[in-house]
């Protein structure tokens, strides 16, 4: 029997096939290791977006409470309340679920083991504090442990954390429109805009005095731009530098506008309601209102109260009087001879027919005044009076003149200084603010 002389051969093509196994098995868990690594990256980037969004929040939250009176305590206890409501919604459920509120301290920085609330006297650096007119905020959460999917193959720990600091800003700059050269100092009624009631009958008592006092409630002239004197008060009462844009802030001040100009307020002013004295106002040039209605009569008595002209009887201005013409009646007005070109048109003057002119000028009975912060100071010239705002009145009815004094009755509407941009230097106390968040120095993503 012959022996086969022939041996076991492998050919180059089966090497091949085991290399190309080993190189595909490498790829394809290189692929899944960085498939998992993305969709990881991309829910811990999403996680992370959600969580400083509600951080920012709960920051604004505890810095508006501040700012509204309430003590630090009550500034964490808001901050948690905003951050739990937020929680709730389905979008963080993932993150409510890291996040223990069982056990809240609000009187002391570290509310839970992840959350720490605390106080500072600046933004930056952010040096936290137990001073109560610390009026900075900085909310931030820790370790708050996600959920792996492809990652936990590759062994991925998910945790976030983020921080946001909150607090007013530098003073704002503020420009406004349909501006009277006439300010009010801030008023002291606890609670409301520039201490005064929204709704409030006021009468704006400018007074021809050098020395006359400055104080809350208290009126007075003052320079818009360049415009100075008597010719110049009266075309800003009528309304002349209505489209011009005036802007103020807390370092710049108001400066007041001594002098007789009693009469000047009430011959422009006047033309609003389509009264015309003295030959140097007319009906083209300072038009009406398109609507003119008046209530019934008001006066000033001796102790500069508005009373009803008829029998002297003390107006009550924050309370619903039918006799009177109020701004709720004068804006439900327009509306009515407005809407749908004016087919809802009633005249709903309850006093006079004939009050609504649609060819008058459009809601030239309402108007803005500065604010400013003047108490203790006196009449004078360049008083740099701190300013803090504007306020939009409603013009009631012609201005009464008793000698050297002339009173505008008004309308408090509403505070309506606007958002307005805050200022470069950090060093300015004075002026209007608003909430605003800061770059945390301990958190780039903030």
């Amino acid at each position: 029997m012959k022996r086969s002389n022939r041996s076991l051969v492998f050919s180059p093509l089966a090497r091949q096939r085991g290399a190309i196994l080993v190189m595909v098995t490498i790829a394809l868990v290189t692929i899944i290791v960085m498939g998992a690594m993305a969709l990881e990256s991309g829910h811990l980037l999403l996680s992370k977006t959600r969580l400083q969004n509600a951080v920012d929040s709960a920051a604004l939250s505890a810095a508006l409470s501040l700012e509204q009176g309430d003590d630090h305590q009550g500034a964490r206890q808001d901050a948690i309340a905003t951050l739990s409501s937020l929680m709730s919604e389905s979008d963080f459920s993932q993150l409510d679920d890291g996040i223990d509120m069982a056990s809240l301290v609000y009187s002391q920085d570290e509310v839970t083991p992840q959350i720490t609330i605390e106080f500072s006297e600046q933004p930056d650096p952010f040096i936290a504090t137990t001073a109560a007119d610390a009026e900075y905020v900085r909310v931030r959460v820790e370790s708050v442990p996600l959920a792996s999917y492809l990652g936990k193959a590759i062994g991925m720990d998910k945790r976030v954390r983020s921080s946001a600091v909150a607090g007013p800003s530098t003073p704002l700059v503020n420009c406004s429109q349909n501006v009277l050269p006439m300010m009010v100092c801030e008023g002291d009624t606890a609670g409301e805009p520039f201490g005064y009631p929204q709704g409030n009958i006021m009468a704006m008592k400018i007074s021809s005095e050098q020395d006359s006092p400055i104080g809350p409630g208290n009126f007075q002239l003052i320079r818009l731009g360049d415009n100075s004197g008597a010719a110049d008060i009266r075309a800003a009462m009528a309304g002349e530098n209505s489209g011009n844009n005036y802007c103020f802030s807390g370092d710049d001040g108001i400066s007041t506008e001594p002098g007789n100009n009693v009469g000047p307020v009430a011959t422009g002013m006047n033309t609003r309601l389509g009264v015309y004295h003295g030959g140097t106002v007319n009906a083209t040039d300072h038009p009406r209102d398109k609507d003119i209605c008046v209530g019934e009569a008001l006066d000033i008595d001796g102790d500069d109260n508005i009373v009803f002209s008829s029998d002297n009887t003390p107006v009550d201005g924050t309370l619903a009087t039918p006799s009177l013409y109020r701004y709720s009646d004068y804006s439900d007005n327009y509306v009515d001879n407005t809407v749908d070109g004016g087919s809802r048109f009633q005249n709903s003057c309850p006093h006079n027919s004939d009050t609504w002119d649609g060819s008058g000028g459009a809601n030239r009975r309402e108007f803005a005044i500065v604010v400013g912060q003047c108490d203790g100071q006196s009449n004078g010239q360049n008083n740099d009076i701190p300013f803090l705002g504007f306020a939009c009145f409603y013009f009631m009815q012609e201005v009464i003149q008793k000698g050297n004094l002339a009173y505008v009755i008004g309308e408090f509407v509403e505070d309506c200084t606007g958002t307005g941009v805050a200022t470069d230097d950090t060093t300015l106390e004075d002026g209007p603010y608003t909430i605003v968040l800061y770059r945390d120095p301990d958190n780039k993503d903030s």
